[in-house]
Parts: structure tokens; sequence; C-alpha cells
């Protein structure tokens, strides 16, 4: 998806009802996965003072999801629709407006953490486009810091509609499940998200820091993800 086209899909109607119908709702184990990514979440911030969630959408995680309650808060969003939720949920946290794809040098190397939740970087148009996302976050995470981001884990697509058990809405665009779509009730389509096997996102995070987990979702069906945890950000990368 172009920036014009998130801008377009992520509009007000669709932030005021992002939160119901993505982070709270029980149906394809919704509310399950929410509540997974906030106990990583409140465990990986309980010793930062500083956290930059990327592609913050209504800045649900930023309220929910702090282990330190003093931690100082910044997102960074492409939707001026989402960032207003987000402000109005956070009114003491910083908002940027802004392309994650861009360098953004004023938050170069300044926070102990650093996430980008709910498989945003899916909606990029190339693999070339996710690694330089996962370059700017590394950029933006200070040395020793920690970066948290959920990923797609592309053969549990392919398991899941081998046993008929792939959620309604998703249809799979290559046989590897590296691509696919996702149609919503009201018409709106995300189309061709990328989804690199878990290995390949492993790798894109490697050269920048010490360790790089990655800790699978519990099976449900819903989309199959993985938590892919990068420690240590290591002065230079390799």
């Amino acid at each position: 998806m172009t920036p014009d086209q998130v801008r377009a899909t992520y509009d007000e109607a669709y932030a005021r009802r992002y939160d119901a119908a993505f982070l709270h709702a029980p149906e394809y184990g919704f509310r399950d996965k929410t509540r997974l990514e906030l106990f990583f979440l409140r465990m990986l911030t309980l010793q930062a003072d500083s956290w930059l969630d990327v592609a913050c959408g209504t800045g649900f995680f930023l309220r929910h999801g702090r282990g330190n309650p003093n931690i100082s808060c910044t997102g960074l969003d492409l939707s001026p629709a989402m960032l207003a939720l987000a402000r109005e949920a956070n009114p003491e946290a910083r908002f940027i407006e802004g392309d994650f794809l861009a360098p953004h040098p004023e938050i170069e190397g300044r926070f102990a953490f650093t996430s980008c939740m709910w498989g945003a970087y899916g909606l990029q148009e190339s693999v070339s486009h996710v690694e330089r996302l996962v370059e700017r976050l590394s950029c933006w995470t200070r040395p020793g810091g920690t970066v948290f981001m959920p990923v797609f884990d592309p053969a549990r697509f392919v398991s899941l509609q081998a046993h008929g058990r792939l959620m309604e809405p998703v249809t799979l665009r290559s046989p590897d499940g590296t691509r696919w779509s996702f149609v919503e009730p009201d018409g709106k389509l995300h189309e061709d998200v990328l989804a690199p096997p878990l290995e390949v996102m492993r790798a894109m995070f490697e050269p920048a820091f010490d360790s790089v987990e990655l800790n699978p979702y519990p099976d449900s069906p819903g989309i199959p993800m993985a938590a892919l945890i990068a420690r240590g950000r290591r002065e230079q990368a390799r």
C-alpha cells in the first residue's frame, strides 16, 4: 500500500472503530492476541525510560502497555485520524505525523525501547521497504536498547489453510503464505500484505542487535504471528 492508500484506508471512521474491531474483539482470537502483546510490552518496558511506538495507530498500546508508569512515550504514524485519537488517549505523550520509511533524524538513537505493532510492516510495497523499516527501527533505538515487533508467520498461514482453519476474511495470494489479503465487512481491502518468512525477518535485525528471538503466539483461528524481540542494539551494525 502506498502512503496515500494508507491514509485513505485509516480514515476517521476507520480510526473510531479500530480498537473495537481489532483489539477488543473476541472473534479470531484478536482479544487474546492483544492481551498477550500487552504482557510482552509491560515486561519489556519495566526498565525502559523512553518508548517509541512506530505506526502507533490510536495510541492504545502506548496507553495500556507501560510496565514503567514514568516512561516517556512517543508515537509515530502516517494517519492524521489515528493520531487524533492517540493524542486524546495519551495527552502527555509526543506524537509525530510521518512515514516510518523516512529518516526522522530528530529521533535518531533516542529510545530505550521501540515497538511496531499489528503487522504494520506488512503494508509495504516490497520486501526492500520492510528492510528499510527495520533499519529505521534500529536507528531510532539507542545502543543497548530493545525492539519489539510482532511478525506474521507465513508457514502457519499455509498450515491453517490446509486444515480448513484459515479465518474467512483472509485469502492467501502466494502458495507459501508470504502474501495475503484481508477484506473487512465494510469492504475495506488490505491487499497483498507482505509476510516474509520468520527467519528472513530475524536476519533483518541480526546485524544491529546482540540477540533476536522469535516467540510464536498460541494457535488460534486468527492471524498467526510470533513476537520478534531484538535486544542489545549495537553501537555499530555488523
